[in-house]
């Protein structure tokens, strides 16, 4: 019997950056002045189920949404208004509600979705941990194939993110993507407790067992240290390199934004020897920030060409097709909702995110439609 591809949203936004609380609490005040129309879309899924081509296809069950508390979401109830701050959101993630979340995502899939294949669409990239988890204990975890599209590794644990955006507030004379945008002020006393979150929640999985280092696989990493910055002598570095290191030796495959055509030619190789295995594809809307896209969280490097991007999903779904592999998932995430089909007029362009995740999901379904 064919499996439906079922589709839902995870429209969980607990990021304490400034600028997401400043969207949200200026879209609450539009909100209390009727400024907002009642047609408007209250998260990614919502913005797909309007505007996009490929979902209205049968292939694609849509069962709803994963819920989620609405002050949590990007655009809260206007009730909400005084939960909107950093030290609300900060709390959240630091009692470990990323991980519960993660969790009860987990027993949605299990519930809902298996043995069908999930589509999630959301904002926070932690919650692609619960899927993962669903799939590990279905299909085990040895027979799991990870392929991630992200300009960053999800796998750093909180102490080593923080020491490495401090040096890059230290040295704002050297370019790099690995300062958030929209960045704590940093400061000696800056500490962040160790906690799953979307920029650890890979390295939690490892660590638990639940996917295998040696079948995760990460295209269009910008954070990856090249030779220039392992050259660089300071400890925080050194520690930073240190870990990207240990990672890579347990078997992450890391294929770093550079000349497209290496890259592809690294993720064909990569996956040459890969048989009688199920893939997980997980594509964090960053990996082509700026491009295409614009309605991604996260801001601080330019991305991928939408060319690049399908190119490499072509050569994902030829490696399935061609070597009895199963596609039993994909998720698409980090998508900013307040940006979401917007016009920025003095530039003259306009979001494509949906038309370019569209296009992405097209490569692997096309026979199916």
């Amino acid at each position: 019997m064919e499996k439906k591809v079922k589709v839902f949203g995870a429209a969980l936004d607990a990021s304490d950056f400034p600028l997401s609380i400043q969207m949200k609490r200026g879209y609450l005040n539009r909100l209390a002045q009727n400024l907002v129309e009642v047609s408007d879309f209250l998260d990614p899924y919502e913005a797909f189920l309007i505007f996009s081509r490929l979902l209205i296809k049968e292939k694609f069950l849509k069962i709803g949404k994963f819920p989620v508390n609405s002050w949590l979401t990007p655009k809260p109830d206007l009730k909400d208004l005084y939960r909107i701050d950093q030290s609300s959101f900060e709390r959240f993630t630091s009692e470990g509600n990323l991980k519960t979340t993660s969790e009860r995502i987990e027993e949605f899939i299990k519930d809902n979705i298996i043995p069908d294949i999930p589509l999630m669409i959301g904002v926070d990239h932690s919650l692609t941990g619960g899927v993962l988890k669903a799939l590990s204990d279905e299909f085990g975890s040895e027979n799991l194939i990870i392929l991630i599209f992200d300009a960053h590794f999800d796998g750093l644990p909180a102490n080593i993110s923080v020491n490495i955006a401090k040096y890059a507030s230290e040295h704002p004379d050297e370019l790099n993507p690995l300062l958030l945008e929209e960045s704590y002020s940093l400061s000696e006393e800056v500490n962040l407790k160790d906690n799953y979150t979307c920029a650890s929640f890979l390295n939690y999985l490892i660590e638990d067992n639940i996917i295998r280092p040696e079948n995760l696989i990460i295209f269009g990493c910008q954070d990856y240290p090249d030779e220039t910055f392992r050259n660089k002598i300071d400890p925080r570095i050194k520690e930073y390199i240190d870990f990207y290191d240990k990672i890579e030796k347990k078997g992450v495959k890391f294929i770093p934004k550079t000349v497209n055509s290496q890259m592809l030619k690294m993720l064909n190789q990569t996956l040459q020897n890969v048989s009688n295995s199920n893939f997980y594809v997980s594509i964090d809307i960053d990996v082509g920030a700026l491009k295409e896209i614009i309605a991604t969280r996260f801001r601080n490097a330019i991305g991928l060409e939408q060319s690049t991007i399908l190119d490499a999903a072509t050569i994902i779904n030829n490696n399935i097709k061609a070597r009895n592999n199963k596609l039993i998932g994909l998720d698409v995430m980090e998508i900013e909702t307040h940006l979401l089909n917007m016009d920025f007029p003095k530039s003259g362009r306009k979001d494509q995110t949906i038309e370019v995740v569209d296009n992405f999901l097209e490569i692997f379904f096309k026979n199916e439609l």
